[in-house]
């Protein structure tokens, strides 16, 4: 073996990136090929095959012929978590990021974040911009700013459940250290989330880079049955609020509860199940009318009313 393969292959380096694979032939490439023109090179990336019944880990290996930093891997299909942990278990970067394989990296993204990195070696988590659904009407863009956050409540609190998401953020290989994404749940980057925050670790923003996340009408999330899947996600969230012991009637809460709130309205909706307990919030500068409208709705009906409300006014 040619010793620049053997050194790619086998050292240890930088970066891990890992990257499930299932279902996505038609965008695995421009997912691997963001990656791979990044300014920054110190990566393996990690292409998990969780037992795609098309094309995908047939791609995924002919890449990995181009490219000594792609590592190819084929299982039994397990789950979008599953195939998380099957990297996390198996890769060797100082540090770890994930990308989903219908999503991309914009350019210069990799290089700013190291850099940041490099600059401020006491950072655990390192949280950066996300483009959701770029190109859409309904396009979005999500930018923390440039903060640092020394409790990891305080980031939690800043923007809510606005950003749960595992991607969009790059960590110290020591927080998943016995951390795993739970199998067989929708939403497990929510509860990852918990027990990643109660290792307390000192969280990072920034405004440069972005994540472009696609949204995918073949996904996961788009044909679960909706009922169920806004179910999950609340059940999801309520978990977090108890395993971190928030109290979302303390002010700095609020927004929280408000994301939560959201979500609820969709459940009794759909289901006719209250999931939340009521409670008052502070009427402020929420992010859109629409967040002001709820808070004055909960302030001025309580939980159950403002459920039944939406209920009878919401489009089907």
């Amino acid at each position: 073996m040619d010793i620049k393969l053997f050194i790619l292959k086998f050292a240890n380096m930088k970066l891990s990136i890992i990257v499930p694979v299932y279902k996505t032939e038609k965008t695995l490439e421009r997912c691997v090929r963001s990656i791979l023109s990044q300014d920054f090179g110190d990566f393996e990336l990690l292409l998990v095959d969780d037992g795609s019944p098309d094309r995908g880990g047939a791609l995924a290996d002919s890449m990995a012929h181009k490219d000594a930093r792609i590592k190819v891997f084929h299982k039994e299909n397990g789950g979008l978590s599953d195939a998380r942990n099957y990297g996390l278990d198996r890769c060797r970067g100082e540090y770890i990021t994930f990308a989903d394989s219908d999503d991309e990296l914009a350019p210069g993204t990799l290089g700013k974040l190291m850099g940041i990195i490099d600059s401020n070696p006491g950072y655990d988590m390192l949280e950066y911009p996300v483009l959701e659904r770029p190109g859409r009407p309904d396009e979005h863009l999500f930018d923390p700013g440039d903060k640092v956050y020394g409790s990891a409540l305080d980031w939690l609190a800043a923007f809510g459940l606005e950003h749960s998401w595992a991607w969009n953020k790059i960590y110290k290989r020591h927080m998943f250290d016995g951390v795993r994404f739970p199998k067989g749940r929708l939403y497990e980057d929510v509860p990852t989330l918990a027990m990643l925050l109660e290792k307390s670790p000192v969280i990072a923003t920034t405004s440069q880079g972005m994540y472009l996340y696609h949204w995918n009408d073949a996904g996961i999330v788009a044909t679960s049955a909706g009922d169920g899947r806004m179910a999950a996600l609340l059940e999801a969230q309520v978990r977090l609020v108890k395993t971190l012991g928030i109290d979302t009637r303390q002010k700095r809460w609020h927004r929280l509860y408000l994301d939560m709130f959201t979500i609820q309205l969709h459940v009794y909706r759909a289901t006719g199940r209250i999931m939340l307990h009521s409670q008052r919030i502070t009427i402020r500068k929420y992010n859109s009318l629409n967040d002001c409208v709820k808070a004055l709705m909960l302030d001025m009906l309580g939980l159950k009313l403002s459920c039944r409300l939406f209920k009878l006014l919401a489009k089907p």
